[in-house]
């Protein structure tokens, strides 16, 4: 069973590890013998980078979520199996759909995950998660508006709106999209909140034409911005890329992209490489030299 979009559910088990599978990486600075201060304003960048990995890998799960139910209830364009096969396999959550009438558009698709439910990959959510479907998914004005209801991902509470829209597949070029993120917030703990919007355009650049995940990469570019409400670094950091970031489903780790991560008074520029599948990356702050990280 292929999953066409499989870089957030092959491999996200938990938070904890959901860097695994997503596409803006946390990352650790290698010892060095910079000034304190140097490596503050370094670590301070890396963990405002490593709160967006999560806030990617969190939202970024809707897009599936709502392909997998389309799909389950008859919603695509040339009713794709592997998402049908996939939305069959646990017992959970149930699904309302407003109208089963060809002729009715938009339709408004009710997942309730109840207390938990927890998928084949160990992701637990809860909740609902409302969604709307203009169309048949990946027809022409293909586009999806989803809303949270006391929704969580791993027992993390998130909040906010997610509008889906230039969806499109074929054969040969595989999936894009665009994904826009208004009025996201999650609560880590009592001691880390923080607000989230996003919006980025996920391009599938390889992998199409074949049965297994194995070989698809995907390219990533666009913006996103995090506000600290409680803990984490003062203030808020927004995110952009400079060059799209690269990632395939059998690499570990984002081979090659520039992020630009602006935070306070720092500027920072972690470069990716170029295309070679390593735990390798550079950062660099305020134009200060280039140092080697480490991807987690």
């Amino acid at each position: 069973m292929k999953s066409y979009f499989s870089t957030n559910r092959v491999l996200a088990g938990t938070i904890a590890i959901v860097a695994v599978a997503t596409l803006f990486f946390a990352c650790k600075k290698e010892v060095t013998t910079d000034t304190a201060a140097a490596n503050e304003d370094d670590n301070k960048t890396l963990l405002a980078a490593s709160h967006e990995t999560t806030a990617h890998a969190v939202y970024g799960d809707l897009f599936e979520t709502a392909a997998v139910t389309a799909a389950n209830q008859g919603l695509t364009n040339g009713r794709k199996a592997e998402y049908n096969d996939y939305a069959n396999v646990t017992a959970c959550p149930s699904i309302l759909l407003s109208s089963a009438d060809p002729t009715v558009w938009p339709k408004q698709l009710v997942i309730d995950y109840g207390d938990a439910c927890r998928d084949n990959y160990g992701v637990t959510r809860s909740g609902k998660v409302y969604i709307t479907v203009y169309g048949l998914l990946f027809g022409p004005n293909s586009n999806i508006a989803i809303r949270l209801d006391g929704y969580k991902y791993n027992g993390i509470p998130v909040q906010g709106r997610d509008s889906i829209y230039n969806v499109s597949y074929n054969a040969t070029t595989g999936v894009q999209y665009t994904t826009e993120i208004t009025g996201g917030r999650m609560l880590f703990s009592d001691t880390l909140v923080l607000g989230y919007t996003s919006k980025k355009t996920v391009k599938q650049t390889a992998g199409a034409s074949t049965p297994t995940p194995n070989d698809n990469v995907y390219n990533v570019e666009g913006t996103a911005a995090i506000n600290y409400e409680k803990g984490g670094p003062a203030g808020s950091a927004t995110f952009t890329t400079q060059t799209p970031l690269v990632k395939a489903t059998a690499c570990q780790w984002v081979s090659q992209g520039k992020l630009q991560v602006a935070l306070g008074n720092l500027s920072a520029i972690i470069d990716y490489g170029n295309g070679v599948c390593d735990n390798k990356a550079t950062i660099t702050v305020n134009g200060d030299k280039v140092k080697e990280i480490t991807l987690k």
